[in-house]
């Protein structure tokens, strides 16, 4: 069977105008050259840039640093917490979805092959939650065996900090920073590195958010690579997980070095679709919302990418919204919309060729009638069922869709799956001129000004004197 992540748009609606797609080329053919000049451009110069993101995997000391201290922290805690928000744990949660077991927490350690249990924490003030997991941990007497991995680049992040602050206080004792890990930015500028100059946190170490590397764009540096480790299971190692990681995101990166106009080369073709469908001129009418329809049991990619795409590419009053769906649960909600509603809406299915062990209805069940004709189908063979029904579904109604097919469900493949919309969101960002007339030199891609303003706002009601009757 192939290997190779694979591209394909439905050819049952009409092709864009050919201005149009010539138009698109000629500016891919100048990006591509653009991006050609990078590979052998010093790493510092992508830093300024903040595109050292596409050099994560080459990172050998990040990586063997991961490697060893992820060893070392699954003999001494029996729990991990990742603390932390948006590109700061969205990664670690897509990795806990697809690799782990899906009642991770309920199986013996033995049954985790080694692995900790794993919660998630810091991502709001809500304190429903943290207030629940700090109760679990102290009834079962485990706060002192676990490891709490906050994540942030300048340690200021308020959500992922109070949290902190909240945790430092549920330790009765001096050595509560043996019991955190940070990931952060190995300046000065961060808290959590100036925290840790004062008191170490355990390892006597941190792990970097390299510079360059913008929390949507981690998941292959320490920020996902720590968390991936750590959960090695049966028959794995954290060597062996990080291994199968940078393997795919390899091919990804080797991938999007071909030429632009290449069948290999996904996230061209991808960015190159997707800019057309915005943009479309006559005939073709424009479209403002992607579904991104991961036709899989799972939620936590589909909140990952529209945090990369709508923070990356809505700039200056453009680029599409981002709608998570996954099949076949949201064919009971939000297909009728597609197919009924507006037509502002184009599918990017995610398929999966092989899902992993499965399981076969059975046969002479003595069901009723009309569930016979079911009887010795495999649950994959109705998934995939499912999800060519949906596509041909919108093709004969003029939706507009295409599909990133993926030979299996496994970290090779789900990484360079990762790497591939990243790519993609590179691309797509230099179609939208994004890197032009910024007084700053960094693309706007790789930026976010536009958080600023709740932040500030934030700070003013939060600190604000309290009013009586209010």
């Amino acid at each position: 069977m192939d290997r190779e992540l694979r591209f394909s748009v439905d050819d049952g609606v009409d092709l864009f105008p050919q201005a149009a797609q010539q138009k698109v080329d000629a500016a891919l053919r100048k990006i591509h050259l653009l991006f050609q000049k990078e590979t052998s451009a010093p790493l510092t110069e992508l830093e300024d840039e903040l595109r050292a993101w596409t050099r994560s995997h080459l990172q050998t000391e990040d990586i063997a640093q991961v490697s060893a201290l992820a060893a070392r922290a699954r003999e001494d805690f029996s729990v991990l917490v990742i603390i932390g928000v948006g590109g700061s744990d969205l990664s670690a949660r897509v990795f806990h979805d697809f690799f782990n077991h899906p009642y991770h927490n309920l199986l013996s350690v033995e049954e985790r092959g080694g692995a900790p249990e794993v919660y998630f924490t810091g991502d709001t003030f809500d304190p429903h939650k943290l207030v629940g997991l700090l109760e679990m941990l102290k009834a079962r007497k485990l706060l002192h065996k676990t490891l709490f991995n906050v994540i942030s680049k300048s340690g200021t992040t308020t959500e992922t900090m109070a949290t902190l602050m909240i945790i430092r206080d549920a330790f009765d004792d001096v050595n509560w920073q043996q019991h955190v890990l940070a990931t952060t930015g190995l300046t000065t500028d961060s808290v959590l590195f100036r925290m840790h100059e004062q008191f170490p946190f355990y390892g006597g170490t941190l792990l970097p958010v390299p510079d360059g590397v913008g929390g949507r764009f981690s998941a292959f540096s320490p920020v996902g690579l720590f968390f991936l480790a750590m959960m090695a299971g049966k028959s794995e190692t954290p060597e062996t997980r990080i291994q199968a990681a940078i393997e795919g995101v390899q091919q990804a990166h080797d991938n999007f070095n071909l030429p632009y106009e290449h069948q290999g080369n996904v996230a061209y073709q991808l960015a190159r679709w997707i800019h057309l469908e915005e943009v479309a001129e006559t005939g073709h009418a424009r479209k403002n919302s992607i579904v991104f329809y991961n036709y899989a049991d799972h939620s936590c990619l589909g909140e990952w990418f529209v945090q990369l795409y709508t923070e990356s590419i809505q700039e200056r009053g453009g680029g599409a919204n981002v709608i998570s769906a996954k099949g076949p649960t949201s064919n009971h909600s939000i297909l009728n919309g597609i197919i009924a509603g507006p037509r502002d809406k184009v599918i990017l299915f995610i398929h999966w060729e092989e899902l992993g062990p499965d399981l076969v209805l059975p046969v002479d069940a003595g069901m009723d009638s009309k569930l016979t004709e079911l009887e010795g189908l495999s649950m994959t063979q109705m998934q995939t069922a499912s999800y060519r029904g949906t596509a041909l579904d919108f093709s004969e109604n003029g939706v507009s869709n295409a599909t990133l097919t993926l030979p299996k469900r496994d970290i090779r493949s789900v990484c360079q799956l990762m790497r591939v919309l990243m790519d993609t969101i590179a691309v797509k960002g230099r179609l939208q001129g994004l890197h032009l007339d910024n007084d700053s030199g960094n693309e706007l891609t790789y930026l976010q000004e536009g958080v600023e303003g709740y932040k500030r706002n934030f700070r003013s009601f939060a600190l604000a004197p309290n009013v009586e009757g209010d």
